[in-house]
């Protein structure tokens, strides 16, 4: 299997302070991971064929990072969790992924969304 390079880019000023509502756990993979190579490549597949929504990214990152840094509805975890310490809170992933991955990143995971919700389950996960 041929390594893979992870290029990182700095997100968008709307989804700065996503990543540090992340558990450092889900951070890695998103910036490290095979969630950021994956996110790397579809965004460089798709991108040309995707129509530009500016405004839409950014509403988008403004609301996700909104929801993730407010502690009543993504709590951290403690030690007092135990295995699930980094289990716990919201699962924003492949969200920091997409807005770490270049132009068109968040726009393929807008439409992945939107394609998985059109499936039912069992084909949507294979989306």
């Amino acid at each position: 299997m041929a390594a893979s390079i992870v290029v990182k880019i700095a997100a968008p000023v709307e989804y700065q302070g996503l990543d540090l509502a992340l558990t450092s756990q889900r951070r890695t993979a998103a910036e490290d991971g095979h969630f950021h190579i994956v996110a790397r490549k579809l965004a460089a597949l798709f991108w040309s064929d995707l129509p530009e929504v500016p405004a839409l990214e950014r509403a988008y990152g403004e609301r996700a990072t909104e929801i993730a840094t407010d502690l009543d509805i993504n709590p951290k975890g403690r030690k007092t969790d135990g295995l699930f310490q980094d289990l716990i809170g919201v699962d924003g992933t492949t969200v920091w992924a997409a807005a770490t991955s270049g132009k068109g990143g968040i726009a393929v995971l807008l439409l992945a969304c939107m394609l998985a919700r059109i499936f039912p389950g069992l084909e949507a996960v294979s989306i």
